[in-house]
């Protein structure tokens, strides 16, 4: 196992409905709930609904990442009509505080960015003003805040970075 300090290299691939249970048990986790827009249960009919739909629009890709054959997070990226992508990104509750989580969303936003056909010319993260990993995450990463807004009733922080 690597100690806390190591960041190993995390590694991306494509979500398949083979991950539809997964994906729930993570979006269902009571911290990733928290920390969300709509932090009601998700039932798993609906996130069907909604994966099938993810995996079939040309403007969203879903990534799972995995630390060596481990899958230990998702990252979303979501399409604007605008060229602007919607960056969501959550750990599993096992793979949390080892620093896994820069390395999901480096490994996501560089697929992202190799993805010609996604066509995103600035990715925008919008987190809840009370999410201090997520918004240091993303600075981390080379976001910049641009604002304080008001994200489905919530008060969130909205970050940018150029593609």
């Amino acid at each position: 196992m690597n100690a806390k300090n190591e960041h190993p290299d995390v590694t991306v691939r494509a979500a398949t409905m083979r991950d539809a249970d997964l994906l729930l048990a993570w979006a269902n986790d009571p911290a990733t709930r928290a920390q969300s827009f709509q932090p009601d249960r998700i039932e798993a009919a609906t996130h069907e609904l909604w994966l099938a739909e993810r995996l079939d629009s040309p403007s969203s890709r879903l990534l799972i990442g995995l630390a060596g054959p481990t899958p230990i997070g998702q990252v979303r990226f979501d399409r604007n009509p605008d060229g602007t992508a919607e960056v969501g990104i959550s750990v599993a509750a096992d793979a949390r505080n080892r620093g896994l989580g820069r390395s999901l969303l480096a490994a996501g936003l560089a697929a992202a960015r190799r993805d010609g056909s996604l066509g995103v010319r600035t990715f925008v993260a919008r987190i809840r003003l009370d999410n201090d990993v997520s918004a240091a995450l993303f600075r981390g990463a080379g976001f910049r805040l641009v604002e304080e807004s008001v994200c489905n009733g919530v008060p969130c922080l909205v970050f940018e970075l150029p593609a």
